[in-house]
C-alpha cells in the first residue's frame, strides 16, 4: 500500500483563531504522517491590532506560513475583503492541492475561506461548528461554514446536537465532539506557578462590538472602567476584534490615562492564559469567557446579548447593559473576596488534541484507499 502524507491547509484570520489551533499545530509538528501549512491573513497583518503575524512567526512552527493582506488598517471586513480572501484561498488550494482545509470558528474571514475552498473543490474540516451566539453576525457565518464542510470537529455536546439538527448537513455521521484544543493547553498552564503579573489585584476586560443588536458597548465599557477604578481595582484591557463598530471601543480604550489601566492589543496565548489565571474578575462579552476562562475558576461576568445562546458554565454570571447591575456584581465579588469556584468542564478534560490527531490519521488512511 502506498504511503500518503496528509496535506492540510490551516486558516487563521484573527488572533482568536490562531490561539485556538496553536496547541494542535504544536503537536502536529511531531506527527510525520501529517504535513500542514498555515494561511495567515486578516487582522494578523494589521499594526492597529498588534501585527500578530510576528507572534505566529516567533512560535517557530514547522508548517510554512502563506500570508496575504485582506483589508486595510482602519477598516472592518466587508464585501471587498471577503472577495479578496475567497479568491486567494481558491488560488492557494489550486496551487497546493491539499487533501483538506481546516477552518476554525465563525469569523467572516473564515467564511470567505470556506467559500474559496468550496469553489476549488477542496474538502473542508470545520472546527467549532454548532455553537450559537445570537448577538453577533458570527452565528450566520458559523452555520454557513458548517454547511460547506464535510467533517465537523465540535467542542461540546450541545454543539454536536445542534449540528445534527441542521437539515442541510450532508453527513451527520461525520460530527465528532472532541472538546477544545485551548482547554488541553490551559489545563497544563493551571499547574504552573506564575510570578505575579501586576502588583495590584486586577480585572481582565475584553469587549467586542455587538452591532447586530445595536448595543452601546462602548458606553457601558467606559462606565464599568470608571466604577472599577473607583473601587481601587486595576484593569487590564485587551483590544476588540475587527467587527464593524470596533472604532468606538478602541476610542474608549485609547482615552484611558489612569496608571491603573493597562492596555494590550495582543497578549498571545501564554500571556492571555496567565492573565485569566491571575485576574480577580473577568468582564466583557468575549467567547473566551465561556470556553477558557471558567477552567481557572475566577468570577466571570458576561455583559449584553452578544453571546446569547452559547452553552454557559454555571460559574458565569450574566447581565444586560445596565451599569447598576454591573456595579452590584462587582461589589458582591469584592465582598466575597473574589471567591473561586469549580467549573463544569463543558469543553473537555484535556483529550481534544489527541482525539483530533487520531481523526486526522483516520482521514489519512481513507486517502490511501481512494
Amino acid at each position: 500500500m502506498r504511503t500518503i502524507v496528509l496535506k492540510i491547509l490551516f486558516f487563521t484570520g484573527s488572533r482568536s483563531e490562531y490561539g485556538i489551533i496553536r496547541p494542535l499545530l504544536m503537536v502536529l509538528d511531531k506527527v510525520d504522517s501529517i504535513h500542514y501549512k498555515l494561511i495567515v491573513t486578516g487582522s494578523h497583518l494589521l499594526e492597529k491590532f498588534g501585527n500578530t503575524i510576528e507572534s505566529i512567526k516567533k512560535d517557530n512552527l514547522s508548517g510554512e506560513i502563506i500570508q496575504f493582506a485582506s483589508f486595510e488598517e482602519n477598516s472592518s471586513p466587508g464585501l471587498t475583503e471577503f472577495n479578496t480572501v475567497s479568491e486567494n484561498i481558491s488560488k492557494i488550494c489550486e496551487n497546493e492541492k491539499p487533501h483538506y482545509v481546516f477552518i476554525t470558528g465563525d469569523r467572516i474571514e473564515a467564511y470567505a475561506c470556506a467559500i474559496g475552498a468550496h469553489f476549488s473543490k477542496t474538502t473542508i474540516i470545520h472546527y467549532g461548528g454548532g455553537n450559537i451566539s445570537k448577538g453577533s453576525w458570527d452565528d450566520i457565518y458559523r452555520y454557513n461554514i458548517s454547511n460547506l464542510a464535510k467533517y465537523h470537529f465540535v467542542t461540546n455536546e450541545v454543539a454536536s446536537q445542534n449540528l445534527k439538527q441542521v437539515p442541510s448537513l450532508l453527513d451527520k455521521n461525520e460530527i465528532y465532539n472532541i472538546g477544545s484544543f485551548s482547554v488541553d493547553y490551559l489545563l497544563d498552564f493551571k499547574v504552573k506557578n506564575d510570578n505575579p503579573l501586576y502588583s495590584n489585584s486586577f480585572a481582565l476586560m475584553t469587549f467586542h462590538p455587538s452591532q447586530k443588536l445595536d448595543e452601546n458597548i462602548a458606553e457601558i465599557m467606559e462606565q464599568t472602567i470608571d466604577y472599577l477604578l473607583s473601587r481601587k481595582m486595576s484593569i487590564v484591557i485587551t483590544y476588540p476584534n475587527t467587527d464593524p463598530g470596533f472604532e468606538k471601543i478602541v476610542s474608549v480604550i485609547n482615552k484611558q490615562n489612569d496608571s491603573n489601566v493597562t492596555i494590550h492589543k495582543n497578549l498571545g496565548s501564554d500571556q492571555f492564559y496567565s492573565h485569566l489565571k491571575q485576574a480577580k474578575l473577568i468582564i466583557g462579552n468575549s467567547s473566551s469567557s465561556f470556553v477558557e476562562a471558567p477552567y481557572f475558576g475566577n468570577p466571570i461576568l458576561n455583559i449584553g446579548k452578544r453571546q446569547d445562546g452559547r452553552i454557559s458554565d454555571k460559574i458565569i454570571s450574566h447581565c444586560d447593559l445596565n451599569i447598576e447591575s454591573i456595579k452590584a456584581w462587582i461589589d458582591q465579588q469584592i465582598s466575597c473576596n473574589f471567591e473561586k469556584k469549580n467549573c463544569e468542564q463543558l469543553f473537555g478534560k484535556g483529550k481534544s488534541i489527541s482525539l483530533a490527531v487520531d481523526l486526522l490519521n483516520r482521514l489519512s488512511n481513507e486517502c490511501k484507499h481512494r
